[in-house]
C-alpha cells in the first residue's frame, strides 16, 4: 500500500490543473527568472560560483554527465531581498522543482515550488515550518519532508503538490526523524533518526506502525559544532535506482570545524543493520549523496585547501570522476541527478 499518495485520483488532478493553469491567480501566481535543464542536462544542484566573491546565494545550476554545459537555472538572488537555494528535489518531468530556500537575512528556510519553463512559483511551506529537507515522489506529484513537529522536533510529513492533504508520518517529541528520502517505486521512504542522547540513524519508513533500522552509528562521540551531530552520526540516506541497497554519510571526525570529515557507505534496504560497504572515505567533508544509474553523486570539500568537487564514483568506490568544482570559500550544495 503507497502510504505518500491517499487521495482520490479525481481530487488530485482536479487540483494540480488549477495549479498549471494560468488563468487562475492562485496558488501560483508569482513568477521569477528561470529556465528548464536543457534536454542533455543530467544533473541539477545548487551553488554561489556565479559570484564574484564568495558569500552570496546559492541559485540552482544543471549540468551534463561529463561535466559540461554549465547552466544557471534560477535568478532570485536578483530581487530584493534576495534568496539562498538551501536544497531542490526536481520532479520527473525535469521542468519542475522544489526548493528549500532562505531569505537574506532569515535563519530557517520555507518551501517553495518553482515551475523552471514558465518562471511562475509559488511558497508551499512558510519558512516557520523548519523544513529540514525534501523529496519528490519519482512516481507522483506527491512531496515528502522533514519539519518542526512535536515539541519542535523534525517529524516526517507528506503533502499534495499544491499544498493540500498535508500530514505527519511520525509524531515522536524526543526523537528526530528528517531528511526523508523516497524508494524507486513511490512506496517507502528511507531517513535519519536522532535518538534524544543518541548518534544519528538510518531507518526505512513503512508505515507508521511499521519502521527498519538500517544502522547504528559508527565509532566515536565528539559533537560537531553547531549541529545536532556527533561524531559516528548517520545522516542522509538515500536509495538505490533498484532500491535494494542505501546509500548514506557518516561523521568520521570533526575536523575541519564547521563541517566535519564525513565518509560514504552503503548497505541493504531490506535487512535489520547490515554490514556496511565502505564506498568513499578520507579526511574531507562530504555532503548528502544521490544515487542513480550514473553513480552515486555527492559534494566532497577538501580539508586543506577549501576546494569543494562535484564527485561521482560507482557503488564499490571505483571510477571516480570530478564533474566541476568551486573555489575555497564558495559552495556546491544538494546535487541530484535529473530522471
Amino acid at each position: 500500500m503507497r502510504w505518500i499518495c491517499r487521495p482520490a485520483v479525481p481530487l488530485l488532478a482536479a487540483a494540480l490543473a488549477a495549479a498549471c493553469n494560468t488563468d487562475f491567480p492562485n496558488p501560483f501566481a508569482n513568477r521569477s527568472r528561470s529556465l528548464p535543464p536543457p534536454t542533455q542536462a543530467a544533473l541539477v544542484f545548487g551553488s554561489d560560483r556565479y559570484a564574484s566573491r564568495p558569500g552570496a546565494g546559492r541559485e540552482a545550476f544543471a549540468l551534463n554527465e561529463d561535466g559540461t554545459g554549465l547552466t544557471r537555472l534560477t535568478y532570485c538572488t536578483e530581487v530584493t531581498p534576495g534568496c539562498d537555494t538551501v536544497e531542490l528535489a526536481p520532479s520527473s518531468d525535469r521542468e519542475r522543482v522544489v526548493v528549500r530556500r532562505r531569505i537574506a537575512g532569515a535563519g530557517d528556510e520555507s518551501l517553495v515550488f518553482v515551475d523552471l519553463s514558465r518562471g511562475v512559483e509559488a511558497e508551499l511551506l512558510p519558512a516557520t515550518t523548519r523544513v529540514s529537507g525534501i523529496d519528490w515522489s519519482p512516481v507522483e506529484d506527491v512531496l515528502v519532508y522533514s519539519g518542526a513537529g512535536e515539541g519542535g522536533i523534525d517529524d516526517l510529513f507528506r503533502m499534495d503538490l499544491n499544498g493540500q492533504n498535508q500530514r505527519p508520518l511520525t509524531t515522536t517529541a524526543d526523537t528526530g526523524e528528517r531528511r526523508p528520502r523516497v524508494d524507486p517505486t513511490g512506496s517507502v521512504a528511507v531517513f535519519e533518526k536522532i535518538p534524544a542522547s543518541g548518534k544519528g540513524q538510518v531507518w526505512v519508513f513503512e508505515s507508521s506502525v511499521r519502521q527498519l533500522q538500517l544502522t547504528g552509528g559508527g565509532p566515536g562521540g565528539e559533537p560537531l559544532a553547531g549541529t545536532t551531530y556527533w561524531v559516528g552520526s548517520d545522516a542522509d540516506p538515500v536509495f538505490s535506482p533498484d532500491g535494494r541497497l542505501v546509500a548514506f554519510r557518516r561523521l568520521s571526525a570533526v575536523i575541519p570545524q564547521g563541517l566535519g570529515s564525513w565518509d560514504l557507505l552503503a548497505v541493504s534496504s531490506t535487512t535489520a543493520l547490515p554490514a556496511a560497504q565502505v564506498v568513499a572515505s578520507g579526511p574531507a567533508f562530504r555532503g548528502a549523496p544521490d544515487w542513480g544509474p550514473r553513480g552515486i553523486l555527492f559534494v566532497e570539500t577538501d580539508a586543506a585547501d577549501g576546494v569543494s568537487h562535484l564527485v561521482v564514483v560507482q557503488p564499490d568506490g571505483s571510477g571516480r570522476r570530478v564533474l566541476t568544482d568551486a573555489p575555497a570559500g564558495f559552495r556546491i550544495s544538494s546535487p541530484r541527478w535529473l530522471r
